[in-house]
This record gives C-alpha cells, sequence and structure tokens, in this order.
C-alpha cells in the first residue's frame, strides 16, 4: 500500500547540472572568463526579476544599524570583526563550513555622541588591512613596479632602528606618503587596537613592548616590506615576538573576513533555497587566494622554529602548563620530540666563542618544514601543505618541497607574508636554496585549485600575487646578497623600509695581534667578472711569493666554497705543497692537518670559511694571512688574525717575528668592508687613487 502523502509538502527542488571544470590549469587563465560567464549566467537564472540591482537577500542579512551611525562603517566592522569576535570562530578553516541560521534582529540602541565619534573612528583606522587587498592594481601599475618606475625616496631617523630609508611606488597622482615620523611606544591594550591588532591577541601580548619592538610593529603593520640588518642575539627574542605577532594578527584578519563572508553566503543561499556551491556570489566577497596557505617563515635550525611555535601558542592561547598547551597545540607532543634536544656539545676546556654556542644551542637540523592549520579551538601542527595556513621551513627543506616530482608546488601561490629570519646563516648552509625556493613563489598553479573561482581575488587569478606580498628580512649585518634579495625578489606596491646605519668602527677594533694589515685593491670591470679578476690577481701577484725563502706557515682563507675549489684545483696542478680544511673535512684529516702545517709539513693551509663558522677550530702556527676575499661574517676577521699571537706560535719554526696580513678585495665589496673597517674607510678603499691601504694595530 502505498503511503499518503500530506498535500502541503515541501516539493524538493532539483540541482542544476554543475558546471564542468577543466581537467588542466590553462596557461592563459582562460577559466577566469569562463569562471565569469558563469556568474552571469547564474544571475539571470536565480536572481529573481523584482530583485533590486544591489542584491536585496545580502541587505536584509544586516542587522538593524541606527540612524546616526554610519552604515558603511558598521558594514565593515562586519567585515573584519574588530570589535569582540570569539576566537574561536576566528580560527575556523577555511575549508569548513560552519551551520549557520539566518541572523537574528538586533534592536537598536541608544549610544552617547562620543561613544559613536569613538566607534567611527575605529572604524576608519581599521582600514589598512582591507585597502591593501582591496586595491586592484592596473596594467600601468604593475609596469611601474616591475621597472620601479616613480618610486619616492624618504629618510628619516628613529630612536631605536636609526637612518631609515621609505622607497615609496607612486601609483597614482594621490598616493600618499607613508608616516615617516617617529612612532609612539605600544605600552598597553589599547595602543595595540589602535594599530589594528585583534582583539582576542592584545589579552597575551606581554606589555610594554620595547622601542624597537614598538617601531618595528609600526612598519610591518602597514604593510611594508622591512629589511632590518642588525640582528644581534641580545635583541633576537624581541625580534622575533614582534614578526610572530604580526603574522599571527595577518592570519587571524584573514580567517574572520572569510568566516563572515562563508556565514553571509550560506545565509543567502538558504534565502533562495539552493546550495550555498549553486548561487552567484558578489565580488564583493572576494576574499580567498588560489590556495590557502598565506605565511611562510623562512628560519636556518629546527630550534628556531621551536621558538616560533612557542611564541605563537602563548600570544593564541596565552601561558600555559603542559598540559594545557598540548589540548590546545594538537601534536604538540610530536613536535617537541622532533623539533627539540640535540644540542651540540660544547667543550668546557678550550671553550668556542659565546656567540658560537648562542648559535648553535638547540636543535641544529637544517632540513624540516612544517604546516600550521588552524581550526575552530585549536592550532594543528604538522599538517598537509594544501591546507596549512602557516608554512615554517628552512631553505633546504623548502627546495626539498618544491623539487619533489611527487608533490606539487602550488601552495606557494597565494603567499600573503614571508619572513626570513637571521638570512646570515643562510651563506653557511646553502644560498642557492633561498633563491631557488623565492624563485618558486607565486607561480602558476600545476593543477586546477579547489578553491571557489567566484571567492578568489581577482588580482590573484591575474597573476599579480607577487605584487601584494610583504617580506620582512633580518639578518646581523649588511651584505650585497640580502639586498639583492630585496631589490629583485620583492615587488610590494606598498613599498619598502631599508635600515641603513653606518658602521662607525667595524670588526677591526677587535683585533689584538700588534700587526699591520694591507688591503689589495683589485681592478675589475664589473661584477660578472670578479671572480675570474680575483683568481687572476690572486695567482699572479700573490701564488709567487709562497716559493720564496721563509714565506711558510701561511693560511690562505677562503669565503667562497667555488673559489676554494678552483684554488685547490690550481695548487694542485702547480705542485704547491699544501693542507686543507674544509666544511666536509673529517676529524681526523683536520687533526692531521693542523699538526703538519703547525710543525711546517706544508707551507700552506687552505680554510674555508664555512669550515670555521660549523666547527671554529683554533688553528696554531699561522705567520702570514691571506684572506682571498673581505669575510663574510665580520668577527671572523678579528678572530683569523687573533690566531696570530705569539701564545700560538710555533717557537721552533725559526721564522723570529716575521708575519703579514694582506686582504684582496673590489670596489663591489663595499658593504663586506664596511664590516671590517668602517663605513667612512670603505669609501675610501673602494674610490680612492691608491690600489693598497695600510692598517696597524701595533702598540
Amino acid at each position: 500500500m502505498k503511503q499518503k502523502h500530506s498535500k502541503n509538502r515541501a516539493k524538493p527542488y532539483k540541482k542544476p547540472t554543475p558546471a564542468r571544470r577543466n581537467e588542466k590549469f590553462s596557461k592563459n587563465y582562460s577559466f577566469i572568463q569562463r569562471s565569469k560567464q558563469m556568474e552571469e549566467m547564474r544571475r539571470r537564472e536565480k536572481i529573481p526579476e523584482t530583485a533590486s540591482k544591489e542584491y536585496e537577500p545580502i541587505a536584509e542579512l544586516l542587522p538593524d544599524v541606527q540612524e546616526d551611525v554610519n552604515e558603511a562603517g558598521f558594514y565593515e566592522q562586519l567585515v573584519t570583526g574588530y570589535n569582540q569576535v570569539p576566537t574561536s570562530h576566528i580560527l575556523s578553516s577555511t575549508a569548513e563550513e560552519p551551520n549557520v541560521s539566518a541572523p537574528k534582529q538586533i534592536k537598536p540602541k541608544k549610544k552617547k555622541s562620543s561613544d559613536l565619534k569613538k566607534l567611527n573612528s575605529d572604524f576608519e583606522i581599521y582600514n589598512s588591512f582591507s585597502k591593501r587587498f582591496d586595491l586592484e592594481l592596473s596594467t600601468e601599475n604593475i609596469n611601474d613596479l616591475v621597472t620601479k618606475k616613480n618610486v619616492k625616496s624618504i629618510k628619516s631617523n628613529w630612536p631605536a632602528l636609526g637612518s631609515l630609508r621609505f622607497e615609496i611606488p607612486q601609483l597614482s597622482d594621490g598616493t600618499k606618503d607613508p608616516e615617516s615620523s617617529e612612532p609612539k611606544e605600544v605600552e598597553n591594550s589599547e595602543d595595540l587596537q589602535k594599530l589594528e591588532v585583534k582583539m582576542s591577541i592584545c589579552g597575551n601580548v606581554k606589555f610594554p613592548l620595547s622601542a624597537l619592538q614598538s617601531e618595528i610593529f609600526n612598519i610591518v603593520n602597514n604593510y611594508q616590506d622591512l629589511y632590518y640588518p642588525h640582528r644581534t642575539h641580545s635583541n633576537a627574542e624581541e625580534i622575533r615576538y614582534v614578526y610572530c605577532l604580526h603574522a599571527l594578527n595577518h592570519m587571524m584578519k584573514v580567517r574572520s573576513l572569510i568566516l563572515r563572508n562563508n556565514e553571509k553566503v550560506a545565509a543567502l543561499a538558504k534565502s533562495m533555497k539552493l546550495s550555498p556551491n549553486e548561487i552567484s556570489i558578489p565580488e564583493s566577497f572576494r576574499d580567498q587566494g588560489l590556495k590557502r596557505m598565506k605565511v611562510v617563515f623562512i628560519v636556518p635550525f629546527r630550534e628556531s622554529a621551536l621558538k616560533i611555535v612557542n611564541v605563537i601558542g602563548d600570544l593564541l592561547f596565552g601561558s600555559q602548563d603542559d598540559q594545557a598547551r598540548k589540548n590546545s597545540i594538537s601534536n604538540y607532543d610530536r613536535f617537541l620530540g622532533d623539533y627539540s634536544g640535540n644540542t651540540l656539545y660544547f667543550p668546557k676546556t678550550n671553550p668556542k666563542p659565546v656567540d658560537y654556542e648562542q648559535t648553535f644551542s638547540g636543535n641544529t637540523d637544517d632540513n624540516f618544514k612544517l604546516g600550521i592549520r588552524f581550526t575552530k579551538k585549536t592550532m594543528s601542527l604538522f599538517s598537509d601543505m594544501n591546507s596549512s595556513d602557516i608554512l615554517i621551513a628552512s631553505p633546504l627543506g623548502l627546495r626539498m618541497l618544491v623539487t619533489d616530482k611527487d608533490n606539487d608546488f602550488d601552495f606557494l601561490n597565494s603567499i600573503e607574508l614571508l619572513i626570513i629570519d637571521q638570512a646570515e646563516l643562510f651563506l653557511a648552509q646553502n644560498w642557492e636554496n633561498l633563491l631557488h625556493s623565492l624563485d618558486h613563489l607565486h607561480l602558476q598553479p600545476q593543477k586546477l585549485p579547489d578553491t571557489n573561482c567566484q571567492r578568489v581575488r581577482t588580482w590573484c587569478l591575474s597573476g599579480a600575487s607577487s605584487f601584494y606580498r610583504q617580506t620582512l628580512l633580518f639578518a646581523s649585518h649588511e651584505l650585497p646578497e640580502f639586498r639583492a634579495v630585496l631589490n629583485s625578489k620583492c615587488s610590494n606596491y606598498q613599498g619598502k623600509v631599508r635600515v641603513s646605519n653606518l658602521v662607525e668602527h667595524g670588526d677591526i677594533r677587535n683585533v689584538l695581534t700588534p700587526i699591520q694589515q694591507v688591503f689589495r685593491r683589485i681592478a675589475c670591470s664589473n661584477v660578472e667578472s670578479t671572480f675570474d679578476d680575483r683568481f687572476q690577481y690572486f695567482v699572479k701577484h700573490i701564488v709567487p711569493q709562497f716559493s720564496k725563502p721563509g714565506f711558510s706557515h701561511c693560511m690562505l682563507y677562503v669565503p667562497s666554497y667555488f673559489d676554494y675549489v678552483r684554488i685547490r684545483n690550481h695548487f694542485k696542478a702547480e705542485m704547491i705543497s699544501f693542507v686543507q680544511i674544509n666544511e666536509y673535512t673529517k676529524k681526523e684529516k683536520i687533526s692531521r692537518a693542523r699538526d703538519i702545517f703547525f710543525h711546517s709539513g706544508a707551507s700552506v693551509l687552505l680554510y674555508s670559511e664555512r669550515a670555521h663558522f660549523f666547527r671554529r677550530t683554533r688553528i696554531k702556527g699561522i705567520r702570514n694571512l691571506i684572506i682571498y676575499q673581505p669575510p663574510n661574517f665580520p668577527h671572523f676577521y678579528s678572530e683569523m688574525i687573533n690566531l696570530m699571537l705569539e701564545s700560538n706560535q710555533n717557537p721552533r719554526d725559526g721564522l723570529g717575528d716575521a708575519m703579514s696580513v694582506s686582504v684582496l678585495y673590489t670596489k663591489y665589496d663595499l658593504l663586506s668592508l664596511s664590516n671590517i673597517v668602517g663605513s667612512e674607510n670603505a669609501v675610501k678603499l673602494t674610490s680612492g687613487k691608491k690600489d693598497s691601504y695600510l692598517f696597524s694595530t701595533k702598540s
């Protein structure tokens, strides 16, 4: 018997056939046009003819607005979630669609005029995030950014950071100059809220922020690139705290915006009795990239990743005991097992330098990648790359990700914040790994993304994501490689800020050995020829000295491994007596080479900078020191010369007091020389009329 149905039973609606997707991602982005055509067709089919042009169903979802409150500002509050947004909602996942019912009407309440003015002012200052990502760059703007035309330079001086140089692209005649005057220090939660920091974070910040932290945060909060080449072990934690605060604040704004738009889309779909994936979404709801990941940290060691995760955890959940932290952060036990411990052994007799122990404390593994995903109530570690919000990786780990043939690197397409910390250590690891990884940011996806194209920002679809990425680069000193990254790999349309303080003295003041140091300038026509010109000068003017009687116990210090290999091959071809120590030399061979050199068994010791960086071996018996190129690490200059003290010499070598120091350089080594002899002297060395200059530390 057939069951009787009520006459008033609702009739089921038939789902329209979903639009077909291309199997491959078109190289010319033709899917953009198809998505727009699909949107237009759906508008005509699904929107009632009586509906207004401004989408009345969306307007009905807004709470009642008081007559004396600006409606546009009130809508911005709903989108950004500036006031009283629960953490559980802010941390919701992009892919998760919450169960949303149509919001209830809010009854208007009377407020004092002073409160309304304060409310409107709050909305007015909370525009830097939305203005940055809502702006559409024109083709002319992009051409100007690529060719670096119409860039205005502004110089300023702040108490903690020192000399600053703002470089701001002038995209239009009405482009406003950035605030370059000295900012106020951040002393309490209200100061942070004025800087548009989410209230849920403000309650966990350790106040007051130092002058350095306040000034750095004021710059990065304006979404300008920052290059800070004065990171030290003493201010490292201050800097880490600030960029973690900025990264977390950015992620929470992104999540809050997506969640609120998800709610509006779901409510709109319900009002039209359709699935959220079937309706035509308004252009104003474009709030995503092609991929989910938004923030990338590039750091040298696992220990750095451990500290970053702990700082983010403190800012997100406050101070917690171990058990509470494990409940708040998923896979935290596994994380501690993989990223803590493994500290190097530091000998008590003949101890290593202090900076060596500070650099290599903790887990110093340089091959890692860690995905972090924010959910409603927790922070999940070891998440898949395509479902992660944040990536913490080393240059080697990131390069292995992008070169993995079994997986794609599409997750790097929509990065909005890139933070590079301790950049000087990448030179000792492998600088090429960093450059290779940076070249794979914002590339065209290899696979068709799962993201709804109606929610993807148009500038992301058009391949202009790199102009919306902010980059923060922190290093201990200036080097041409760091400036090259900032100038060639960063195209932020809001400009960059470079800290450019002159070096007053340089590392030469730390030399204790009373000896004359000769700086020899090598003539070269361009940067590309410096490698060959330096080698030819060395072969012609330096190598003949090795055959002179009495010239022995000579250490040749070579910063670049490519130069090291080239010189080693030349020594073998010319049958020059030498021993060698590089970063790949085993301990037994190092001991043997040191013993042969000390007892005059070989006249030359070929020594690489990376070997000294990773081991800090004390070489004894050095009488003549030749520095093939100014060191990448300035403090190594004084360390190498101080090894020539009388207490480290072999009294039976028969050379008496004969000692010498020679440094080879070109005019392109200006920044490296500044770190050694000071900025003023470096200019004289590179632009003076003479080809050799003498510095003396004799008493």
